[in-house]
């Protein structure tokens, strides 16, 4: 456990204190995925270092894919034409959700047997819609414990979608359709035909499907979108060994702009693209709509905080921030609404609930729907924080320690899952980091 010291008194515009967050983990391990299924040595720039990373770098070494360390770049040599047949592999994802969903995919047309699975957290997250979609066009998959769930026994080596189209549920997660994406490239190049990736309803966290697009667009393939259900990979495409420079993480910047905008303070954040499609570039405008002042110039993203207002907000295409912002809307005097939330109950933990938990410990009025909530803001007290074993529980809660004294966070280590400079990097912004 840790006991957070606030900051004695805000960053002042006359500091010009910066801070350079993690690559992104998002892209990182997107990137491996396609390296893995580039011919050819990929070098990837800038690479998020963190538990869920490492997992998937992991991964792709017990398949044969090594995956080479110099300075702050990974080299992944080699690719997935040298899998070997007639071995199992087992696949520890860790608790990485992403990284299980991808390689589910991807080992469907692996030579070889591929058992996937991960810690118990992970294990409790569906994979139900991706399963069933594979299964159509042929794969063979068998859930050992629990349908839909991992761990998971793949004995496929191909996919023969009839018509040339593999339909997918995205209601659960983006990550069934972004799995599929990124391997069709291997369909078309073996078919020598269009591959269309149709959605059967709306998904949630859309921006993360326009991610995968355009890092498939960097390493050389086209992703068509005639409408908003379809993805057209077309014949005579395939993934090009690249230099591929990973951007920052646009879900870590959240929190020292969280910070900056609590404790009215102004901080720059290095190496942020204006345009970039992460789905957690929304927070910007959420802060913005609390009442910050956002500037971009040469490279970086400027907040000068000015506090926090209430708000409704619909965070469906961003749900991963919503612990921040309903962390921020308790200081906001008066009710917030934050709706679109309902892909947070099957997160690494029930985040509706977690959160509602913890803030109701603050002293904070909290109503809870099954995808939305209500934070009646105002004056919280500090409190020992629970975790459940999710980062950004920690990370959310600390942006309350950042101006109130006494909070305490239970295990802050979970932050190593996709953060794990981010205690090292609150000292920098002059945050004390106790141990307890």
């Amino acid at each position: 456990m840790i006991e957070l010291v606030p900051l004695c008194s805000p960053i002042p515009a006359s500091a010009a204190l910066n801070c350079r967050v993690p690559g992104s983990k998002s892209y990182t391990i997107r990137a491996l995925l396609i390296a893995a299924l580039t011919p050819g040595v990929v070098q990837i720039e800038n690479p998020l270092e963190s538990d869920d990373t490492l997992a998937m770098k992991h991964c792709l070494n017990v398949l044969g894919i090594p995956v080479a360390q110099v300075d702050n770049a990974w080299f992944v040599e080699g690719s997935v034409h040298q899998v070997e047949p007639n071995r199992q592999y087992e696949l520890n994802a860790n608790l990485s959700a992403a990284s299980l969903r991808f390689l589910t995919a991807l080992s469907t047309i692996l030579p070889g047997e591929q058992v996937l699975f991960g810690e118990h957290g992970l294990n409790q997250r569906p994979v139900k819609d991706l399963v069933d979609s594979l299964r159509r066009v042929g794969a063979y998959i068998i859930d050992h414990d629990r349908e839909g769930y991992p761990p998971l026994r793949v004995l496929s080596d191909h996919l023969t979608p009839e018509d040339n189209v593999i339909r997918v549920s995205g209601k659960t997660s983006s990550q069934y359709a972004s799995a599929l994406m990124m391997i069709a490239p291997e369909l078309v190049s073996r078919s020598g035909l269009d591959i269309v990736i149709e959605l059967i309803d709306e998904p949630i966290s859309r921006p993360y499907l326009e991610m995968t697009r355009s890092i498939m667009a960097a390493f050389g393939v086209t992703v068509e979108a005639p409408n908003d259900r379809q993805y057209r990979i077309r014949q005579g495409q395939h993934y090009q060994p690249i230099t591929y420079a990973v951007e920052t993480d646009a879900s870590s910047m959240a929190y020292p702009l969280a910070i900056a905008a609590l404790s009215q303070s102004t901080l720059t954040i290095e190496n942020v693209k204006p345009d970039s499609v992460q789905a957690d570039m929304e927070l910007i405008e959420i802060l913005k709509q609390m009442g910050n002042m956002m500037t971009f110039a040469d490279g970086t993203l400027t907040i000068q905080g000015k506090g926090v207002q209430p708000l409704d907000y619909n965070m469906e295409n961003c749900p991963d921030q919503a612990q921040t912002v309903a962390v921020l809307a308790a200081f906001a005097k008066g009710a917030s609404r934050l709706s679109g939330l309902q892909s947070l109950r099957v997160k690494e933990t029930d985040r509706l609930a977690a959160v509602t938990s913890e803030l109701r410990k603050m002293g904070i009025t909290v109503d809870e729907t099954s995808d939305a909530l209500t934070v009646y803001g105002g004056n919280p007290q500090a409190a020992q924080i629970a975790t459940y074993g999710d980062h950004r529980m920690a990370m959310a809660f600390a942006v309350a320690g950042s101006v109130l004294p006494g909070v305490k966070i239970e295990h802050p280590e979970v932050s190593a899952k996709t953060y794990p400079g981010f205690w090292d990097d609150l000292k920098k912004l002059g945050i004390g980091v106790v141990p307890y």
